[in-house]
């Protein structure tokens, strides 16, 4: 039997203390390209401003033994092809702190169905939320899912809208909307979820159906048509 990780290329970046690029293999500059020098850039120069704080929470859990490991993982989605990055921690005492491994899966890597599970393994049920865990400046901040306004998918993660500002969320939406409360957080659109205890009307000015939230500048979280009914009789409208 062929195993896929027998035909994967591995990219390896060795970072130092102060998340500097210190050495690469050949493979990353083929992921990645030529066009900019690795060696000695920062790390997060290497990432756009909306994706640093993704970057940050991954080092983070590098560094955490008792952190999960699908938090030291991320994708990065590339023109044609996906990067999954994992990082781990190194020994004190070398020139590097840190590695990422970088695995490109695209085709049928990428695509393999999952098989499904046992008929007979009952699926655990699912924990919920008590708190939200956001990102801001001083670090990972927990809130009461009550002070979240709305929350909108930001690729793999999330974004959640509050009265003071938005914040990067490192669950999904799909998550969130399992292990949020079901009447109090509903999903309006595929990459939208709404607390209703916010929403303060609904706007069909433009043709389109929309919430206006109970925020800083009024702001309208769309309505997809194919959820539009079932709005309905939640709201009772």
């Amino acid at each position: 039997m062929e195993y896929t990780l027998q035909h994967m290329d591995v990219g390896l970046v060795l970072l130092d203390g102060d998340r500097r690029v210190v050495s690469v293999n050949a493979s990353v500059a083929r992921m990645l390209g030529r066009d900019r020098p690795l060696l000695g850039a920062s790390l997060h120069d290497l990432h756009p401003p909306g994706s640093r704080a993704k970057v940050e929470l991954l080092l983070a859990a590098a560094h955490d033994p008792d952190s999960p490991a699908a938090a030291s993982s991320m994708m990065v989605a590339l023109p044609g092809r996906t990067i999954v990055v994992k990082a781990t921690a190194l020994p004190p005492g070398g020139a590097a702190a840190l590695a990422l491994m970088l695995f490109e899966v695209t085709g049928k890597a990428l695509h393999e169905p999952v098989p499904p599970p046992p008929a007979d393994v009952a699926s655990e049920p699912v924990t919920p939320l008590v708190k939200l865990p956001i990102t801001t400046r001083q670090g990972v901040v927990l809130i009461d899912p009550a002070d979240a306004v709305y929350v909108q998918a930001d690729g793999h993660y999330t974004r959640v809208h509050t009265a003071d500002g938005a914040f990067f969320c490192s669950l999904s939406l799909s998550e969130l909307e399992a292990r949020l409360d079901g009447r109090q957080f509903v999903r309006a659109h595929r990459r939208y979820l709404v607390n209703l205890r916010h929403a303060q009307a609904i706007d069909r000015s433009d043709g389109r159906a929309a919430f206006v939230m109970a925020a800083p500048g009024s702001p309208r979280v769309p309505v997809s048509r194919g959820r539009i009914e079932q709005l309905k009789k939640l709201l009772a409208l």
